[in-house]
């Protein structure tokens, strides 16, 4: 089947700069990619899967490691159509789909990739495509091999006959009252449902702003807007995101982060992510504490990491009426607090530098957070400028390394 003319009638994603390399905004791994004739293909085919035959957005994924669902299977899948089991309240593949860039062919090599994928997966269909020709092939019980079908199937008939696409609808997030977040065996609970929010040696002022703030995140009808500094331009809120980052350390902070597309001062487009943990005490035995830190990650196409870990306990105040302030020394490991210190003096426009450190902000924590609050979204913009600068002071310090 000859697919060209549908598939470059689909525009392509947005297109932004990161590392002098042009990237496409992918909209079903939300992330930035790296534009090559294979992503090309790849962006237009889960588009055509998506529009044409019908498959719900959440039932797409790209560039699936194989080794995902089956342990010790080496390779990617560029795309997988899943099904919903109503029964066991889970999603399984049906499709694998093979994309290839526009000048190689679909020979039987093609093939035999797409169909050992879907064999180890226990997928039923496979596609193959090079973004001119679409061939599409279904497994046959009785003959254990996959036939060419004369066309490509909507999503529906490659579901069983029975089947009932389900309305997977997002849940409505509750936001906690004030009453609640001041309830220390609330918060406690709260605290035990999922990965940390607050350390179980913070206080419990830092225990409610943590959970009003990690609420604030999750809070997706409270968008960040959009807004341009001297340092970054803030151009998205992009909503949640389930990530997970490391450090240096060899720790991680992996849960629901709130992501944002931003373009920094040298016109290179970044995502920047926070969210807000609870941190182990008996982690590598170090006896640390166990403490509230607030991530703010950013990500690059092979080294996204914490750029900043603030340690909430440590140096945010509690002021009279119940003003939280948030200052930070400028410590990087392995690094002087004074290159961080310059950074800020020289170009930062949201933050200054006063004789006590960095002042990232002050929010008033007897009350609600919302993003699009103006103290609250003042707030997460200095976070955003403070985790680009320290990402200026690390590359400074490669440049330099490396001449």
């Amino acid at each position: 089947m000859i697919v060209e003319k549908e598939l470059k009638a689909i525009p392509e994603p947005d297109i932004y700069k990161r590392e002098g390399k042009n990237c496409y905004y992918d909209t079903y791994r939300k992330k930035l990619i790296e534009i090559t004739p294979e992503e090309t293909v790849r962006q237009r085919v889960a588009t055509y899967f998506e529009n044409e035959c019908g498959v719900p957005k959440e039932m797409i994924s790209l560039e699936v490691p194989m080794s995902y669902y089956v342990k010790g299977v080496a390779g990617r899948a560029d795309i997988i159509i899943h099904a919903y089991d109503v029964e066991n309240d889970c999603i399984f593949p049906v499709t694998v789909i093979e994309c290839k860039k526009e000048d190689i062919l679909l020979t039987d090599r093609v093939v035999e990739q797409a169909t050992r994928y879907c064999d180890a997966l226990g997928g039923k269909y496979i596609v193959i495509t090079n973004g001119h020709e679409m061939k599409m092939y279904a497994y046959q019980d009785d003959s254990n091999s996959y036939v060419l079908l004369d066309a490509i199937l909507p999503y529906q008939k490659m579901l069983s006959d029975d089947y009932v696409i389900p309305d997977l609808k997002t849940e409505k997030l509750i936001r906690l009252s004030m009453e609640e977040l001041k309830a220390q065996d609330v918060l406690m609970d709260y605290n035990e449902q999922g990965p940390w929010i607050f350390g179980s040696d913070s206080s419990s002022d830092i225990r409610s702003f943590a959970v009003n703030f990690y609420q604030a995140l999750l809070d997706i009808d409270h968008r960040l807007p959009a807004k341009k500094f001297k340092t970054f331009e803030l151009l998205e809120d992009f909503g949640q995101r389930f990530l997970d980052y490391g450090n240096a350390g060899g720790g991680h902070y992996c849960g629901c982060y709130r992501s944002f597309l931003v373009n920094d001062r040298f016109g290179e487009t970044q995502i920047v992510s926070m969210c807000i943990f609870g941190t182990d005490s008996n982690f590598r035995d170090e006896n640390r504490g166990s403490y509230t830190s607030l991530v703010v990650s950013i990500d690059r196409f092979k080294t996204s990491h914490n750029s900043l870990q603030y340690n909430v306990d440590r140096y945010a105040k509690i002021h009279p009426g119940n003003l939280m302030n948030f200052k930070h020394n400028g410590q990087i490991g392995g690094f002087k607090s004074a290159d961080v210190i310059s950074k800020i003096e020289r170009y930062g426009d949201c933050l200054k530098v006063s004789d006590v450190g960095i002042e990232l902000g002050k929010l008033h924590i007897d009350k609600l957070l919302y993003l699009d609050d103006k103290e609250v979204s003042e707030f997460a913009y200095k976070l955003i400028e403070y985790a680009l600068l320290r990402e200026e002071v690390r590359r400074d310090r490669k440049k330099r390394d490396f001449h």
